[in-house]
């Protein structure tokens, strides 16, 4: 038997996702391997659930470094930012346009850099992802 998908339990919200890997003492080749093996997956678990499967549907996973707060970063939910970490964000910005909670059903509008707007709809039967 199938389970039932909680749209109330679902967290969204509207905080640029970023990431940092952890700032143990390793030599330059064991820094790269950690990295390049962990910034992807690390940044879609930081990811809200419905984000990091829109990205994963139209592959839009690429990451890069960055070097100040992505537009969006709120320092109070977020914590000072800090420039002496190496801090990771995807390349191409998904933002949370738009975002209605009823009692059974979650809707969301995503605005996806380069690549429109896409309409996310959650109920305890079904997930509908489609272009806006």
């Amino acid at each position: 038997m199938p389970g039932n998908i909680d749209p109330e339990t679902i967290h969204v919200d509207k905080l640029p996702v970023i990431w940092c890997p952890l700032q143990e003492n390793l030599d330059q080749a064991e820094s790269l391997v950690e990295r390049e093996e962990q910034a992807t997956a690390s940044l879609l678990w930081v990811a809200d659930a419905p984000e990091a499967i829109l990205r994963l549907l139209l592959n839009e996973t690429e990451i890069e470094r960055v070097f100040a707060p992505p537009p969006g970063y709120d320092q109070d939910e977020q914590g000072e930012w800090d420039y002496s970490l190496e801090t990771y964000a995807f390349k191409n910005a998904i933002r949370l346009k738009e975002m209605v909670r009823e009692e059974d059903a979650l809707y969301l509008v995503y605005q996806l850099e380069g690549a429109g707007y896409w309409q996310v709809e959650i109920t305890p039967e079904k997930v509908i992802i489609e272009r806006a």
